[in-house]
């Protein structure tokens, strides 16, 4: 059984042995799905072809993104302050590298998915 992924959109479903007919993300009007159609990959697919950047990008503000791009080419921001840290949106690798640099920041108090 897998947590398959959207490579359009980039969102994990739950776990199951095979990838769900449809993403619902995907079927909005207002998203594209390429000519191929829906396709799905694994995180253990996504791990072997990508990576996260995770970079300052101002004194208080991370940018943590998939290298290459992936779905929509979303990143995440880790808004950093003493004593709490913020991750605005969310991405659709998550590997140990990732949790071990935002360690390194203060790890996660709170996450906010924002409405598109």
């Amino acid at each position: 059984m897998s947590h398959f992924i959207c490579q359009t959109c980039g969102t994990q479903f739950a776990e199951s042995e095979q990838p769900p007919v449809r993403s619902p993300i995907c079927e909005d009007e207002r998203q594209y799905v390429g000519w191929d159609g829906q396709q799905w990959t694994t995180h253990n697919a996504l791990a072997r072809s990508r990576h996260n950047e995770v970079r300052q990008l101002e004194p208080q503000l991370v940018g943590i993104g998939a290298q290459p791009s992936f779905a929509i080419g979303q990143r995440a921001l880790l808004i950093h302050s003493p004593d709490r840290n913020v991750l605005w949106d969310c991405i659709s690798l998550l590997d140990e590298a990732t949790v071990a640099a935002v360690k390194v920041w203060g790890g996660i108090r709170a996450l906010t998915i924002p409405s598109h």
